[in-house]
């Protein structure tokens, strides 16, 4: 496939994104307030990073005692 085959498809799935978080945290956003509703999203989004980060480097834990090739 090509870039802008990937770009646009790329696009479409962040559209796609953002309308299913706008429909799914509407509510919270209506009771709370936009900026409380931020905070709890990309607080979700950071710990989700910081669990995949963690799971990789388990993964390289030996990795940087072996030799130089």
């Amino acid at each position: 496939m090509g870039y802008p085959v990937k770009l646009g498809l790329a696009a479409g799935a962040l559209l796609i994104a953002a309308v299913a978080a706008m429909a799914i945290f509407g509510n919270i956003w209506a009771r709370v307030g936009i900026g409380a509703a931020f905070v709890v999203v990309c607080g979700g989004l950071v710990l989700f990073a910081w669990n995949l980060d963690r799971k990789e480097k388990a993964k390289r834990a030996g990795l940087e005692d072996l030799p130089n090739v």
